[in-house]
């Protein structure tokens, strides 16, 4: 009579380990708060067990922020602007980037954008992190080479404006091409009214 050994577990390096935890904590945030995602079925899915995980994220805390920073470098690596064009053409590299991140991953921007809005003080801190690289990127691509505190108050008031618009808006409402067109023209007239007002 034979008995049946138990699976092996794949064994990784500590690089594509801890990429692959984030993955699947990526994914399980679409379906639920971050802080009521169980460690206990991250290292199931990844069939290890809980103290190895913790091996690699010494506290759920932790886990949680390193899953948010991967969500937010991951939308900050498309959302650039070219090295060369006009203002326009540079900020508009940074939009289409950025609706078309948004747009093809709506479930897990919305889920990280929603684990943000959770309070947790780390995550916070990533996400307000990531909005001021965006900002200073909008704002170099349109040249405002010295901003005021105004100019970075609508710079963020238009962020906010183009991440609704990116996750709410559909092809039966506004193509994708039309509505980055709609948000770098938004852009330049809130700039160019700025630029008229310190005269």
């Amino acid at each position: 009579m034979t008995t049946k050994s138990a699976p092996t577990r794949a064994r990784l390096k500590p690089e594509a380990r801890r990429a692959q935890l984030i993955d699947i904590g990526l994914r399980l945030l679409t379906t639920r708060p971050i802080h009521e995602m169980s460690i206990d079925e991250v290292a199931a899915e990844a069939e290890i067990s809980r103290g190895l995980l913790f091996h690699y994220f010494p506290t759920k805390r932790d886990y949680y922020v390193a899953v948010v920073q991967a969500g937010g470098r991951r939308l900050l690596l498309h959302a650039t602007a070219p090295e060369e064009g006009t203002p326009t053409d540079r900020v508009r590299g940074i939009v289409d980037g950025f609706v078309s991140f948004v747009q093809r991953r709506k479930d897990n921007y919305v889920a990280v954008v929603r684990a943000a809005a959770g309070g947790d003080e780390k995550v916070l801190e990533v996400f307000e992190g990531n909005r001021h690289t965006l900002t200073d990127r909008v704002l170099q691509a349109a040249e405002i080479h010295a901003p005021t505190p105004l100019h970075r108050l609508a710079a963020r008031g238009w962020l906010a404006m183009m991440e609704e618009m990116a996750i709410s808006s559909t092809a039966d409402i506004i193509d994708k091409d039309d509505l980055v067109d709609l948000l770098v023209g938004s852009l330049e007239q809130a700039m160019e009214k700025f630029a008229e007002g310190r005269h």
